[in-house]
């Protein structure tokens, strides 16, 4: 799983600065993309895909969270059902699925970092540039440290889970 960063710019020309700083840390400027509004002008950087300007991430997190707890109450109902009719192995295992419900939901709230478009949606629409550079978790802090002592008008805007591939 690849960590996406987030960065608000104030012009295309810092944001150029920042992609070819991110290409001499490694960064491939296919893992680099760039979104606005109102066409601002963004030189040669790469913008952001269709996905990510529909902000796909969060709808898929939506289903799953929506799924998971869907499921939690199926299995709720089922226990509530088989310990009235006294069917103690069907409580059990349903029991257990709603375990396993919890705790999926428990790791992914604690342990899957979820920031989104939306959340930088007034900056944007103020002629800001966000930039979404897509790394492994390994070198998130050393990425971001980087970005931020040499470029302080770079403002971290936080991270999100990404998959490499699947163009979210």
């Amino acid at each position: 799983m690849f960590r996406r960063l987030n960065f608000l710019l104030p012009n295309a020309k810092l944001a150029q600065k920042v992609v070819n700083e991110l290409s001499r840390l490694g960064v491939n400027e296919k893992n680099i993309h760039t979104y606005t509004e109102h066409n601002l002008p963004t030189g040669s950087l790469n913008l952001a895909t269709e996905n990510q300007a529909n902000n796909e991430a969060q709808l898929i997190e939506d289903i799953f969270w929506k799924g998971n707890l869907t499921l939690f109450f199926v299995f709720l109902t089922i226990c509530i059902i088989a310990l009235s009719t006294q069917q103690y192995f069907l409580s059990l295992m349903s029991l257990g699925v709603m375990i396993l419900s919890f705790a999926v939901g428990n790791f992914f709230v604690k342990h899957i970092p979820h920031t989104h478009l939306g959340e930088f949606k007034h900056a944007v629409n103020h002629n800001e540039l966000l930039m979404m550079v897509d790394v492994p978790d390994e070198n998130v802090g050393f990425i971001e440290n980087t970005i931020h002592r040499h470029h302080p008008a770079a403002i971290e805007g936080g991270s999100s889970w990404t998959l490499k591939g699947i163009d979210i």
